[in-house]
């Protein structure tokens, strides 16, 4: 009985990819392997940093002003480049702060952008790419920091990661603005 409560917790919070999504890891020009636990873990935490973002392309152009009209060639580079791709077996909502959500089927986290610890961030629909600023930000550090990535990304990930505090269950805490990354 307690495992069946723990895997409903986990289903609800969000933190279990779902048995339909495909996902995909890029990192260094190189794709990942992903074992069972791997992907369970990715596909939760790209579900929580698109849950809730900023602004986006779609809903919010004229914050992103006429670069809006470029999301896709965007989409484009960070999907050549080193990312984790979602492709969701169920469709997916993610909100802004500024209102409005959009339906997703594929979620897109880019890593290692020289500007950005994590991001830029996207979500396609039926072909519509939108590209989202501040989306969460505690989940996308625990994205990078996870030690299955460490042996794949740069120096400077390690290094920021091991700054980080974290909690007794061993989440990163909110980072001091010295010490905190950019993610998009």
């Amino acid at each position: 009985m307690k495992a069946f409560f723990a895997l409903w917790f986990l289903l609800i919070s969000g933190n279990l990819a779902l048995a339909g999504d495909q996902l995909s890891l890029r990192l260094g020009g190189q794709d990942v392997p992903l074992d069972a636990s791997l992907r369970e873990r990715l596909g939760g935490l790209s579900r929580e940093i698109m849950a809730r973002c900023g602004p986006n392309t779609l809903q919010h152009p004229g914050n992103f002003g006429p670069f809006a009209a470029f999301a896709e060639g965007r989409w484009q580079r960070v999907l050549a480049g080193s990312h984790l791709h979602v492709v969701l077996g169920e469709r997916f909502e993610s909100r802004s702060h500024l209102g409005g959500a959009l339906p997703a089927s594929e979620l897109l986290i880019g890593l290692e952008d020289e500007d950005l610890f994590v991001g830029p961030d996207f979500t396609r629909d039926r072909g519509a790419v939108a590209e989202h600023l501040q989306c969460g930000y505690l989940p996308s550090l625990e994205l990078a920091c996870l030690p299955e990535l460490a042996p794949h990304l740069p120096a400077r990930y390690r290094e920021s990661c091991a700054r980080l505090e974290r909690d007794a269950a061993g989440r990163i805490v909110t980072p001091p603005p010295d010490v905190a990354p950019s993610c998009s």
